[in-house]
């Protein structure tokens, strides 16, 4: 009934066939039997197969026939040259409830007005299809396994109404077309059109589409962004924001680029020659891109960072394989502490050169900040021990290789001064004990005590 409500206005004789739609046809009688059913007007409809077509299809029947429908059309292919080459003066063809999945071209047709293939494993559609039926005004392809049209179907002039919600359109293709009045005017059923792909999926084709088109001319539209590659990762649901990414990897940039669209959330500048970050800092452009990968660059320091928004707001900050040799580490430790959002900073392969007191922290840090620091295993640190310039993960270096100076001493002072007074100790114990035992054994007194008043 739902297919008959969209194409009345257009064929009001159809509506006479109502009561012979596809609806709860797996509890005709026919269908046991596989049969077609001839009803008056000129119409014919087949339940699961049509082994009986050929017992009714007399010339005089052919002639006058005007209506089809497949009830559980019952192949995977439906091929219009071959299945109906018999009935060249039919007005309208409906397949519904079909394992149906793949239709060939319609060879040139003089009478077909109205074309309805609902509910089938249709998956796609051929651009020239439905071309050479020339005075084709409908097609209905409502319910089936769509998932792209990536140009508009070729269509005779006299055509008005194409239909294809209820498929799962894949919005990641490129659907942009729909956006065209002049290509897509006949799309009756435009607006309601969903995407059926993992990445947005329930969301509207066209609203996708939009911010498409948005996204690709802002990034045209700026120098810095030429050659970089934008793409929208996801639509919030609540409130329909997009998101966008901008990728700007292996294009030789010496410096971030000065523009980013609205709404850019993750922004990649990979295996570049970028030696100045400032831009995440002081560019109004950046301030909620939160994801930055900088892999593989010139990046020396990230001072320039420190107290910033970015930097207490990011969620993502790759930063392998640069030339850092050192970094502000209880800045950055402030920054992480007041920074919920932060999920992963990545710092391996760098440079990184250990002093006592940098070590000593920077290992701390790692170790308080591991589930953020997931390649704190992999940072490896240079050190000076015993006048040689060595080498080590950070995770294993210990206070003694970097913190002791090159000449000092195997034996501390402290060491002297606690020997020392041991010998002391010592010293005393034994006179006290050489004078108790003169003084038992012969009753003479140190001659100290003979001395005190």
């Amino acid at each position: 009934m739902f297919r008959l409500f969209c194409i009345a206005d257009y064929q009001p004789h159809y509506q006479q066939y109502s009561n012979i739609s596809c609806l709860d046809w797996k509890q005709s009688p026919e269908l046991t039997s596989g049969n077609c059913t001839k009803y008056k007007y000129g119409a014919l409809r087949c339940f699961g197969n049509w082994k009986n077509l050929q017992s009714i299809n007399d010339q005089k029947y052919r002639g006058r026939l005007e209506d089809i429908i497949f009830c559980g059309w019952p192949e995977r292919v439906f091929n219009p040259v071959v299945d109906l080459h018999a009935f060249p003066r039919i007005k309208s063809l409906t397949i519904e409830y079909s394992r149906m999945a793949h239709i060939f071209d319609f060879p040139e047709m003089f009478y077909l007005q109205m074309i309805n293939i609902s509910w089938t494993n249709l998956s796609h559609i051929g651009q020239r299809t439905f071309k050479k039926i020339h005075p084709l005004r409908i097609v209905d392809l409502r319910w089936n396994k769509l998932i792209q049209l990536d140009t508009p179907l070729l269509l005779p002039r006299a055509f008005e109404y194409l239909y294809l919600s209820g498929n799962p359109w894949n919005c990641t293709r490129n659907l942009k077309w729909l956006l065209i009045p002049e290509k897509a005017s006949y799309v009756a059923d435009r607006e309601l059109l969903t995407c059926g792909d993992r990445k947005f999926k329930d969301r509207n084709v066209m609203t996708v589409m939009h911010y498409k088109v948005t996204l690709k001319t802002a990034c045209q539209s700026h120098e810095d962004l030429r050659n970089c590659s934008c793409s929208m990762h996801h639509i919030i649901p609540k409130t329909h924001m997009p998101l966008y990414t901008v990728n700007c990897s292996h294009l030789g940039f010496y410096r971030l680029p000065a523009f980013l669209p609205a709404n850019t959330t993750m922004f990649f500048a990979n295996n570049n020659k970028i030696s100045d970050i400032s831009p995440l800092r002081n560019n109004i452009h950046y301030r909620y891109v939160v994801d930055v990968h900088l892999d593989n660059n010139r990046i020396e320091s990230i001072d320039v960072l420190e107290g910033g928004y970015w930097l207490e707001h990011f969620r993502l900050l790759s930063l392998i394989n640069n030339k850092m040799r050192k970094i502000p580490v209880y800045a950055l430790d402030n920054a992480l502490e007041d920074n919920a959002n932060a999920n992963l900073l990545l710092l391996s392969m760098n440079p990184w050169h250990c002093t006592c007191k940098f070590a000593m922290r920077f290992r701390e840090f790692l170790i308080k900040y591991g589930e953020i620091m997931r390649d704190s295993g992999n940072i490896s640190c240079k050190y000076i021990q015993d006048g040689e310039e060595k080498k080590s993960k950070l995770m294993t270096i210990t206070r003694e290789d970097v913190c002791k100076p090159k000449d000092e001493s195997k034996i501390h002072v402290l060491d002297w001064v606690n020997g020392l007074l041991a010998a002391m100790i010592l010293l005393i114990l034994g006179k006290l004990g050489y004078d108790y035992y003169y003084y038992k054994n012969y009753g003479r007194v140190p001659w100290i005590v003979m001395k005190l008043p």
